[in-house]
């Protein structure tokens, strides 16, 4: 008689980074491959350091292993000099006034890359101050040149879900793109490998489309469904509402088609995909009622597909256990080394991706997940390289 084979104690598979980001790499490289055979300038990335931070120091120099690999050409920029040592009482205060001086520096690094013409793409590691003093500093980066996807151009087309863009019209007022025109085309014809005539893909944050990239690897994203739809069903809750990851991952699933439960720590609320443009779904989420200017207002932006395509309301569940129990994707990304999921809150077979520094799930966490992603590092930066040469590409489109 046959021995009975005992069920592994973690039945959940344990998905690779590398693995995921590896045919995004080498389509990467045979794009930089195919440039020098044609006699085209290898497209340049600079990554500006403000601070002599290890893990924004590690995450440069990885960065340009990996540019390294594919092809890229990769300059780190740093705010200090190398030949002096930098030492606690060297470093500067946190505080506003002490930040000044680094402030311009940034600003001062940023602006020089935006003038370079021999530089395609920018990117600036953050946090560096937090608050009002980063968004400034992201909105200051040419959008011709943001690989991060941060100016407020490709933030709004994010949040409204305007996902097809004329090269021309990058950096253009919020309003002035739409897809109007698209609008009698089959929504099935339009997706990544079939862009309307002229039109090219708006750029997305690197973070919250690596965790997109991963979850269309493991299957969450079902191709049968119409493009913008294909997470329709899927409960997903994301743990972190950060204005640079958390928020804008939200927005991309409720783009398309899931019901997202998004946690912070002071609130839970619910973004879910607004299906039928002229129904005033958020009217009750209004403390009055609305004027006739904005009623005018609403009715031009519908018919011109310009609203945002989602609702953001509070959510049914007033607390994270409820959220991540109802879940059929859990997405942690705390930087906290004290915060932890409990393994029993999630869903049998549920899918769980960390996007944090830290590991924001209990070490069983596969007794119960079908499959977990722990960091996703080696997907961002590809995303980061794919932007890189997104923009290239639309300025030679502009140019040519």
């Amino acid at each position: 008689m046959a021995s009975v084979q005992p069920k592994p104690e973690y039945p959940g598979k344990l998905l690779q980074a590398t693995a995921i980001a590896k045919p995004f790499q080498e389509e990467i490289q045979t794009v930089v491959n195919q440039r020098k055979e044609k006699g085209l300038r290898v497209p340049k990335l600079v990554g500006i350091l403000s601070k002599p931070s290890p893990p924004s120091i590690a995450y440069a120099e990885w960065t340009a292993k990996a540019c390294e690999a594919v092809g890229i050409n990769f300059e780190i920029w740093k705010t200090w000099d190398d030949s002096v040592e930098v030492t606690e009482d060297n470093k500067g205060g946190s505080d506003s006034l002490n930040n000044m001086g680094l402030e311009a520096d940034v600003e001062d690094l940023i602006l020089a890359a935006n003038r370079d013409k021999s530089i395609d793409g920018i990117m600036v590691y953050y946090p560096i101050f937090g608050g009002r003093q980063d968004t400034y500093l992201q909105q200051i980066v040419d959008p011709r040149k943001d690989v991060e996807g941060l100016n407020f151009f490709y933030c709004w087309n994010m949040y409204h879900n305007v996902r097809w863009i004329k090269p021309e019209q990058v950096g253009s007022a919020p309003g002035t793109t739409n897809e109007s025109e698209l609008l009698d085309l089959d929504s099935n014809v339009l997706d990544e490998n079939n862009i309307p005539n002229g039109y090219c893909k708006s750029i997305l944050p690197c973070t919250p489309l690596a965790v997109v990239k991963a979850l269309e690897a493991v299957g969450v994203y079902d191709p049968k469904l119409p493009y913008g739809d294909r997470l329709k069903g899927k409960t997903i809750t994301v743990v972190n509402r950060s204005e640079v990851v958390g928020r804008p991952l939200a927005a991309l699933l409720a783009n398309d088609g899931a019901r997202v439960l998004s946690v912070d720590i002071d609130s839970i609320v619910e973004f879910a995909k607004r299906y039928d443009d002229n129904d005033d779904t958020d009217a009750s989420l209004s403390p009055y009622k609305k004027s006739s200017q904005v009623v005018q207002a609403h009715k031009q932006n519908s018919s011109a597909r310009l609203r945002s395509s989602h609702t953001v309301r509070p959510s049914p569940f007033h607390d994270s256990e409820s959220c991540i129990r109802a879940s059929d994707v859990v997405i942690g990304g705390v930087p906290s080394p004290q915060f932890k999921i409990p393994t029993e809150w999630i869903k049998q077979d549920a899918i769980c991706i960390n996007f944090s520094s830290e590991k924001n799930f209990q070490s069983d966490v596969r007794s119960r997940a079908s499959a977990y992603l722990p960091i996703v590092g080696k997907i961002t930066v590809s995303m980061l390289q794919r932007n890189l040469l997104r923009l290239v590409e639309y300025q030679e489109m502009v140019h040519k």
